[in-house]
């Protein structure tokens, strides 16, 4: 899938964790939204066009579980990418559409992120 150019929203309330995506993705000049509550990447996902959801597991009233939910649930959104971001082994889901489509386990690394995140987005590497 080609979504060069287009936005990464990162779900996460961990400030320094959406940092450290962010100076992940900075290495291939992607632009990361981070935004801290399920209810601001509802907003978020209203007004942008986002090629790729990177959430984290644990958000303010809700999990990464729910808020895959939501997005497979909308029919504008239920075609980005999502990746979860893990201190679990991968969940067994019956219902493949509510499945994220990877799976980032922390502790992880740059490569691990960008190998995953290349699955999904076209970026320049110069």
């Amino acid at each position: 899938m080609d979504t060069h150019g287009k936005i990464v929203l990162m779900i996460a309330k961990d400030v320094g964790l959406a940092n450290m995506i962010r100076a992940i993705l900075g290495i291939v000049q992607l632009e990361l939204v981070h935004v801290s509550s399920g209810s601001e990447a509802v907003n978020i996902l209203k007004e942008k066009t986002t090629g790729l959801i990177i959430c984290d597991e644990e958000l303010p009233g809700m999990t990464g579980g729910d808020m895959l939910e939501v997005v497979r649930g909308n029919e504008n959104t239920r075609q980005i990418p999502f990746i979860l971001l893990t201190t679990k082994d991968v969940p067994k889901v019956d219902d493949p559409s509510q499945q994220a489509d990877r799976y980032i386990k922390k502790p992880f690394t740059a490569r691990n992120v960008l190998d995953i995140v290349k699955e999904f987005i076209v970026y320049k590497t110069d």
